[in-house]
């Protein structure tokens, strides 16, 4: 904290860059309409009540849904908080949750390549029981490193046999775009 103090208020200079926070300088853009739909998602907390969330005309129920799923949460993340990020543990029907407690803030809980020497995470061999401290002390496990490579190889155990790539793009029902990066770019 110190060298911004020093850098940025007594030299005045600029912050250094920084890569992981680049993500900063994209907004959102979010609707106000959107907006006002996630405050009413964290008013309402629809999700915690099976059946009564609408999207798109049907009706969203977390407990229906019983395909593998990898949850990733981080320790400091200011923005979704890990405690509540937990939650969806209990909420998801699928009987094989993975629930990954990064060892980071908010994108670098994300952005957490293997080679980083700071990096750690947490998870479990069983699916998280529904109180997190029991989960935290008795079952969640620390290993050192980045969690990538532990979803890969939960990825590999999920993807079936590799194929080769196709030669070409698109097909007779869904023809190839632009080329990329795409025309929205330029407009």
């Amino acid at each position: 904290m110190w060298n911004y103090v020093v850098n940025n208020y007594l030299h005045g200079e600029p912050p250094p860059a920084f890569d992981v926070l680049y993500w900063n300088n994209d907004s959102t853009n979010l609707t106000a309409a959107l907006h006002a739909d996630y405050l009413g998602m964290y008013e309402t907390q629809p999700f915690a009540r099976p059946g009564t969330a609408q999207l798109g005309g049907h009706t969203v129920d977390l407990t229906k849904v019983k395909q593998d799923c990898f949850i990733v949460a981080g320790v400091t993340d200011h923005i979704t908080p890990w405690k509540a990020c937990y939650r969806i543990n209990q909420l998801i029907g699928s009987p094989n949750v993975e629930f990954v407690l990064s060892q980071a803030g908010h994108i670098q809980s994300l952005l957490n390549p293997p080679g980083n020497p700071k990096a750690k995470y947490f998870h479990s061999e069983t699916r998280p029981p529904a109180d997190l401290e029991t989960w935290l002390a008795r079952d969640a496990c620390e290993h050192t490193g980045s969690w990538w490579p532990f979803w890969l190889e939960w990825l590999k155990a999920r993807s079936g046999a590799l194929k080769p790539a196709r030669k070409t793009l698109g097909s007779r029902q869904h023809p190839p775009g632009v080329a990329a990066p795409g025309l929205y770019v330029f407009d």
